[in-house]
């Protein structure tokens, strides 16, 4: 196997409190050449930080997501019905929302949930000015993204034991 030395990179993972650990590991060399050392890194559009936390890539997640509200402002002045908006804030920003919750969700602590879901809030604000979150969601017929990232992860799990049943 052929590696790109310029896209490898290598995580050193550590609880330790201290950064003195990094100066007793080696560096990775391969062909002469030493692999970079990073604190993040990002594997399949995830970020994975040394210490495993995940205030990284929430706020990865919430600038991407952020940026995606942008179009439905847009369209909201265009004077697009609610309905449509409503789909398009599944289709286009919720994604950017649940993208690999299965890995990080269970492991994510309550700030950083808040944290997104405050984009959720903030696109149903926008389509829906003047009422309430719950009322919104009860409107739309869409759950909170904690109920929503719940029910994803029962979803892989029963894939999962279905598979190595079978």
């Amino acid at each position: 196997m052929k590696i790109n030395l310029e896209k490898s990179k290598e995580i050193i993972i550590s609880f330790a409190q201290d950064g003195n650990f990094r100066s007793t590991i080696p560096n990775i060399k391969t062909d002469g050449r030493d692999i970079a050392q990073v604190c993040h890194a990002k594997l399949l559009g995830v970020t994975i930080s040394q210490d495993l936390t995940w205030n990284k890539p929430v706020d990865n997640i919430v600038k991407k997501a952020g940026k995606r509200l942008y179009i439905l402002y847009q369209l909201k002045r265009a004077g697009i019905k609610q309905k449509d908006l409503v789909s398009v804030y599944v289709s286009v920003v919720r994604p950017v929302l649940e993208y690999a919750c299965p890995v990080w969700h269970t492991n994510l602590p309550q700030y950083l949930s808040d944290n997104i879901e405050v984009i959720q809030k903030r696109a149903l604000k926008c389509i829906f000015p003047g009422l309430g979150y719950a009322e919104i969601l009860r409107r739309v017929n869409l759950d909170t993204l904690n109920v929503r990232w719940d029910s994803i992860c029962q979803i892989y799990i029963y894939i999962y034991i279905y598979i190595t049943v079978y």
